[in-house]
């Protein structure tokens, strides 16, 4: 399994499976921080399909204590007749953060854990600055 996690000022996900970004890939902000979204696409193996999985992020500052986490989510990786038989299949997932106070001149990381699992690349990284 593999993760790819992006920040967004906005996201959503549709009925299609297809995520709908603004401000995709911002890596500073003032604080405090706006409301905004993780994007996060799972590639998950043949193998896998038909399973379902947890998957949750935690924001975690410099010295990598927790100071805020999304809800728990759970996301099925699922077949479709477009796939080639034994091909990883990719899932997207979108979670939306409210605003968060936090302080400016520190660096802080999403890191997201599937299934009980997290690996140092699932992450995506910001610093916050001064207004």
């Amino acid at each position: 399994m593999r993760a790819i996690v992006l920040l967004a000022q906005s996201a959503q996900l549709d009925q299609a499976g297809t995520i709908h970004a603004l401000g995709l890939g911002w890596t500073t902000s003032p604080t405090p921080v706006p409301q905004h979204a993780l994007v996060i696409f799972v590639e998950v193996e043949w193998s896998e399909l038909g399973k379902t999985f947890p998957i949750r992020a935690e924001l975690v500052d410099s010295d990598g204590v927790r100071v805020a986490s999304t809800e728990d989510g759970v996301i099925k990786a699922k077949h479709k007749p477009v796939h080639p038989k034994g091909t990883p299949v990719t899932i997207p997932f979108t979670a939306t953060v409210p605003s968060l106070k936090l302080k400016a001149g520190e660096r802080y990381q999403w890191r997201v854990s599937i299934n009980d699992e997290m690996h140092e690349d699932w992450l995506a990284s910001f610093t916050v600055t001064e207004d």
